[in-house]
C-alpha cells in the first residue's frame, strides 16, 4: 500500500502552517500546540525542512522558522522527497548510489512497461500540487496536454 509516513504527514501541516503566516517567525512549540503534535516531532521536521531549504530558521529570543519562498514553487513531490528521500512505487524504477537498478528481474519484468508510466503519472500528479495548493485547501486543475486530447478523440471514433 503506498502511504506516507507520519513523519511526512507532520511535516506537510508545519509546511502548511508556516506558508500561511510568510515570512512571519514561528517556534516549534507554536505549530506543536497547533495541530496538538508533539513538539520533539515537529522540531524534528522543521530542522529537515531547513536541511533541505524550504524554509528558514531564525536564532536568539523570538526565534524559530519562516516560510519566505513561493509557496507556489514548492510542490507536494519536493515536500514529500524531503523525509521519505528518493522514492517511486517500484522497485524498477529505482536505483542505488551507483546509479544501478536495484531490481534483479528488471530487464524480464512483462509489468515494468506500466509500472514505469504508471510511476510516472503518480509521481507527475504530486509535482501538480503545489504548497499554496494545500495552504488554500483546494485541489489544482489538471494540466492536460492539449495535443493528446485530439488523439484521444481520434481514436474514441
Amino acid at each position: 500500500m503506498l502511504k506516507i509516513s507520519k513523519l511526512t504527514d507532520y511535516g506537510l501541516l508545519a509546511s502548511v502552517y508556516l506558508a500561511q503566516h510568510p515570512g512571519e517567525v514561528a517556534a516549534a512549540r507554536e505549530i506543536a500546540e497547533f495541530y496538538h503534535l508533539p513538539l520533539p516531532v515537529i522540531t524534528k521536521v522543521l530542522k529537515a525542512l531547513h536541511t533541505s531549504g524550504v524554509i528558514r530558521s531564525h536564532r536568539g529570543v523570538g526565534g524559530g522558522y519562516s516560510f519566505d519562498g513561493d509557496a507556489e514553487a514548492v510542490t507536494l513531490g519536493q515536500l514529500i522527497e524531503v523525509f521519505e528521500g528518493p522514492w517511486d512505487l517500484t522497485e524498477c524504477e529505482t536505483y542505488d548510489h551507483e546509479g544501478v537498478a536495484t531490481c534483479a528481474i528488471r530487464v524480464a519484468c512483462p509489468s515494468r512497461r506500466f509500472m514505469f508510466g504508471i510511476n510516472r503519472a503518480v509521481k507527475g500528479a504530486f509535482e501538480q500540487v503545489t504548497l499554496g495548493d494545500l495552504v488554500r485547501g483546494g485541489m489544482p486543475h489538471a494540466v492536460i496536454d492539449k495535443s493528446q486530447l485530439g488523439a484521444a478523440r481520434e481514436a474514441a471514433q
